[in-house]
C-alpha cells in the first residue's frame, strides 16, 4: 500500500486533495505523478475526494519534456531544386548473411525527388565500385549528373580510390558532423 505525503506551503496540506481542483492542478502539485498514481490517491489520502479524469488523453507538456532524451532536431527548409544536386549514402551492415552472401547494404537518396538507389555488397570494400556503378547508371538514364555526394565519415567513403573518382567526376563529397545522425538525409 502506497503513502503519499504531501508537503506545501499551505495550512492545511490535504487542502489541496479536498478542494475541488482540475486534474491538472492535482497532477502538478502531486509532483507530475502517473494516472494511475493518481487513480489511488482518494484511497490512500486521508479525507481527499475522488479526482475527475479528464475525458480525453492528458498530456503534461513538462512530463512529455522530462521523458525526451534529446531535441527534435528540425527539419532542413532546403532542399536542391534540381535532380541529383544533392544525393545522401550509407552503408549498413545486414543482421544476417544473405543466400546470395551478400552482407552489407549502401543505400542512395536523390534530395530533390526522393528517388532511392540500393545495391547489395558482398564486402565493405566494394563500395567504390557500387558507388561507380550507381552514378553512371543515373548519368545515363537520367540526363542528369550528381553535383554534391553527402555522407558521413565513414572509411568506405574516405579511400583514396573513391576520393580520386569524385574529384574527377567534379562531385563535391560533404560529411555529416559525428553522432548527428539526423544530419544524413
Amino acid at each position: 500500500m502506497r503513502t503519499y505525503i504531501i508537503k506545501n506551503n499551505v495550512p492545511n496540506p490535504m487542502s489541496l486533495v479536498t478542494r475541488h481542483l482540475d486534474y491538472e492542478t492535482i497532477h502538478c502539485q502531486l509532483g507530475h505523478i502517473s494516472n494511475k498514481a493518481m487513480r489511488h490517491v482518494p484511497d490512500n489520502v486521508e479525507g481527499a475526494e475522488k479526482i475527475c479524469f479528464p475525458n480525453k488523453k492528458h498530456i503534461c507538456y513538462s512530463c512529455a519534456l522530462g521523458k525526451l532524451h534529446q531535441y527534435s532536431f528540425p527539419e532542413n527548409p532546403k532542399h536542391f531544386s534540381k535532380t541529383l544536386g544533392l544525393t545522401y549514402s550509407d552503408l549498413l551492415k545486414l543482421s544476417t548473411l544473405l543466400y546470395s552472401k551478400y552482407k552489407w547494404v549502401i543505400i542512395f537518396l536523390d534530395d530533390y525527388s526522393s528517388y532511392y538507389r540500393v545495391a547489395f555488397l558482398r564486402k565493405k570494400s566494394d563500395a567504390t565500385e557500387a558507388i561507380k556503378a550507381i552514378f553512371w547508371l543515373w548519368s545515363n538514364t537520367t540526363s542528369h549528373f550528381v553535383k554534391c555526394l553527402y555522407t558521413n565519415n565513414g572509411e568506405e567513403y574516405m579511400i583514396s580510390k573513391l576520393q580520386s573518382f569524385l574529384h574527377v567526376q567534379e562531385i563535391v563529397h560533404e560529411t555529416s558532423i559525428p553522432h548527428i545522425h539526423q544530419k544524413n538525409g
